[in-house]
């Protein structure tokens, strides 16, 4: 059976030093320190909240940057809003990051299936190739998210543009943006392709030309907003972009992929 993993993303995907899991919690710690926790507490000093948690835990630091762990184990985690696609009872809600989300999870509250892994994914390798997310916005906000994505992207399909009850705070009823917005952004659009040209290390080209257009073209075809017009995961392992530089990055450094994308 197929599980449909709704919660795939970069959060999710966590990168292991070689033989840390052989370490015993004892040498864990003796190596790393225990963890340091921090007291969570409410400003005016009144009792938490059901559901929030006690304390935080401050992220470890392991010693190396991601670029220098040789042979790393890549684990996926946290399978809470993963389900069979056998399942008599499909969702209506998902509890994914906001800036994951596809938009009709906003508009349409119909069963959600595997073009919603689509949108995550298109997402999650934009993410690390360009090392941020791709409509980043403060705090999540669902309604800053949609206009990054009219941003990036282009306008909603008109009957998601009249749904959506907040565009008035970004845009005028002609789709043009609002020059008197409250919202803290700038009021202009930055295409996919613009943000695909800024992305890059250390002020050099992530892409070359060819590449960049092919790119663009495989992350369309995963952000079509409708997602019966969205691309199928099989149509983008086979994309231009993936047969001419996704997968033979991979087999580079003896990576096995399946045998049918060849």
């Amino acid at each position: 059976m197929t599980k449909i993993a709704e919660d795939l993303h970069p959060k999710n995907i966590l990168l292991a030093f070689p033989g840390i899991h052989l370490m015993s919690v004892e040498e864990l710690y003796r190596k790393y320190n225990p963890p340091t926790r921090t007291e969570i507490c409410r400003l005016d000093g009144a009792p938490l909240g059901p559901g929030v948690p006690s304390h935080s835990v401050v992220p470890v630091w392991l010693g190396s940057f991601c670029e220098e762990v040789s042979d790393p184990r890549i684990t996926i985690s946290d399978f809470g809003e993963a389900w069979l696609n056998t399942d008599p009872s499909p969702r209506e809600e998902l509890h994914t990051p906001p800036i994951y989300l596809p938009p009709g999870t906003t508009f349409v509250k119909d069963s959600i299936s595997f073009p919603a892994d689509i949108w995550t994914l298109a997402c999650t390798i934009h993410e690390i190739m360009g090392e941020r997310p791709l409509f980043e916005c403060f705090l999540g906000d669902r309604n800053d998210v949609i206009s990054e994505m009219i941003s990036t992207l282009g306008l909603l399909p008109e009957d998601w543009w009249k749904m959506w009850e907040a565009r008035g705070e970004y845009f005028l009823e002609d789709g043009t943006w609002r020059t008197d917005m409250k919202r803290r952004r700038a009021p202009r659009s930055m295409p996919l392709s613009e943000r695909i040209q800024r992305m890059g290390r250390q002020d050099e080209p992530e892409f070359s030309a060819d590449e960049a257009e092919s790119y663009e073209r495989m992350l369309r075809a995963m952000f079509q907003y409708y997602p019966n017009k969205r691309a199928t995961a099989k149509e983008v392992a086979k994309s231009d972009w993936m047969m001419r530089w996704g997968i033979p990055a991979l087999r580079a450094y003896d990576i096995q992929t399946p045998c049918d994308l060849s």
